[in-house]
């Protein structure tokens, strides 16, 4: 009987500890239990690793102190995905096992209070991450120890209310907000009053939009937002694992990354080439040319956002107008003869003795009237 009663108990304790050991695939943000700092990614490049000597170049993964830095990062969603009895972390259109070169996954050990190491296996050695000790709310994570409980780490699921992904827009024009978004994962909208768009026309002053229909929002797409709310937690979207076909004639271009030191990794902005999102002194939407408040470092598309990749032979700014307005205005060719005709926006001829207040088009250029 008691050897029964052995084995029985032996058989619980195993099945426990294998749960314990498992992290289910799905999408998280992985928090030191020491700082309570979150782990994002801010390059995909692959750094030096010399495993002979164990340095390995982990300068990719960024930790943020406090949920307000993460709460509308797409950096800090994290996709984990199991490989037998490892781990890849995958955001950002990378992953653990790329900027490792393609060799190693990470291995999980339970700890106490639902806390795990994360380490990398090499010739038998067990290299342990941490977080740094620094009391900065930026820090970074090291295979050298730094303090006792930095190795601890939490995976807390993406959820709708306490650990969520919110969207913050950029702009406000009326009572609506608006922004861009560039993020590796598909996703659907939870709150009410979030449409989502691409940019699929540009002409000489103007730009149409076409809402995504679809429940799944597609992966790796430079989308543009609207919503009804400054606020990320109004504003509430949750990644998915659906696959998905990227907007055909999309007109936006997006970066993961807009990192200006160390490895490099960004987007430079070129106003012969490109617009971003704002408002005119109308308060109208438009894609405009760039401020150094716009970027960063005064010369960087800002991560996980979006450009309007200009037409060429193109200049100035362009403001939005519903799809019904983009059709009936003529492209008017800049470089035809100037005969200093005034047209509307919907190409019709205007009497240019009485105009009213308005944009329109003379010699293939916008001409404002206030």
């Amino acid at each position: 009987m008691k050897r029964t009663v052995l084995i029985t108990l032996v058989s619980i304790l195993t099945t426990v500890q294998a749960t314990a050991q498992s992290v289910a695939n799905g999408y998280y943000r992985i928090q030191n239990n020491a700082s309570s700092r979150y782990i994002t990614i801010r390059d995909d490049q692959v750094g030096e690793i010399d495993y002979s000597s164990t340095n390995v170049d982990l300068s990719n993964i960024v930790t943020w102190r406090g949920y307000d830095y993460v709460k509308s990062n797409p950096g800090s969603i994290i996709y984990v995905e199991q490989h037998g009895t490892e781990y890849d972390l995958k955001t950002q259109g990378t992953s653990i096992y790329q900027i490792t070169g393609n060799r190693r996954y990470l291995g999980l050990r339970p700890k106490d209070g639902g806390t795990y190491f994360m380490y990398i296996s090499y010739n038998g050695t067990e290299y342990r991450l941490y977080d740094s000790t620094t009391d900065d709310d930026e820090g970074y994570v090291t295979y050298k120890k730094t303090g006792d409980g930095y190795q601890y780490w939490k995976f807390v699921p993406i959820d709708t209310e306490n650990n969520y992904i919110g969207l913050q827009p950029t702009v406000q024009v009326g009572d609506s907000y608006y922004g861009t978004l560039y993020a590796s994962y598909p996703f659907k909208v939870v709150s009410e009053g979030v449409k989502v768009y691409v940019v699929d026309g540009v002409k000489e002053g103007v730009f149409q939009m076409q809402e995504i229909t679809d429940e799944v929002k597609p992966a790796a797409t430079p989308l543009l937002f609207m919503c009804s709310s400054n606020d990320p937690a109004n504003n509430k979207i949750m990644p998915v694992t659906d696959a998905t076909t990227p907007a055909d004639n999309n007109q936006m271009g997006g970066t993961y990354f807009a990192r200006t030191s160390g490895h490099k990794v960004n987007v430079r902005y070129d106003e012969s080439t490109m617009r971003v999102l704002g408002k005119n002194d109308a308060g109208e939407l438009v894609f405009k040319k760039a401020t150094k408040a716009d970027l960063v470092s005064s010369h960087y598309i800002p991560a996980n956002t979006c450009w309007l990749n200009m037409p060429s032979g193109l200049s100035g700014e362009f403001k939005y107008v519903s799809r019904e307005d983009y059709t009936g205005i003529r492209n008017i060719n800049a470089d035809k003869k100037a005969d200093d005709t005034i047209y509307t926006l919907t190409g019709t001829r205007a009497n240019g003795k009485n105009l009213r207040p308005g944009i329109y088009i003379q010699n293939g250029k916008k001409k404002v009237i206030k």
